[in-house]
């Protein structure tokens, strides 16, 4: 096969998928990765967020619907499982009130297109870092990045998620 005929079907399998998301009102899922977040939505049990700004998704705390932040690593073409690091950008004031409103965020490892393990932060660990790392009023300058095994050790993440096991560890 020609590679002609191969980006055509890639291009046509993309075309699809958008459509399919777009069917369940589901807008820009190619934007910033955020297929991604549906993926991490559709495993947890959350309900979507089709938004750009604010939560990634809508988790139940104790019967309260509540916004959620969704990070992620991806290992493809890494020689090992222990690079990368989760990416806070943009740390405005605007953005750290948004991320006060979460109760808990989550961290995902994948390989491409499938997600290995998920890990569970609670936001109230987690804020200390990224209000120190804020940029001030409405400048958009502010960035933390936060290692898995920083995640862990500091933050106490949680693996709630392992495709290995195909199950919820919670």
């Amino acid at each position: 096969m020609d590679n002609n005929k191969i980006i055509q079907e890639i291009i046509s399998h993309l075309t699809d998928a958008v459509s399919k998301a777009k069917s369940l009102g589901y807008e820009n899922i190619l934007y910033n990765e955020r297929y991604v977040e549906l993926m991490m939505a559709n495993i947890l049990g959350h309900e979507y967020d089709n938004h750009t700004q604010g939560g990634d998704a809508i988790e139940t705390v104790t019967g309260v619907k509540c916004p959620t932040e969704y990070k992620s690593i991806n290992i493809q073409g890494k020689n090992s499982a222990g690079k990368g690091s989760f990416q806070f950008h943009w740390l405005s004031d605007e953005k750290i009130t948004r991320y006060r409103e979460t109760k808990n965020m989550y961290f995902c490892i994948r390989d491409g297109m499938e997600i290995l393990e998920i890990y569970q932060v609670n936001t109230n660990v987690i804020m200390p870092l990224l209000e120190s790392k804020k940029s001030g009023s409405e400048s958009i300058h502010g960035h933390a990045g936060i290692s898995l095994k920083k995640a862990v050790k500091e933050f106490n993440a949680v693996k709630i998620y392992d495709s290995k096991n195909q199950t919820d560890i919670q």
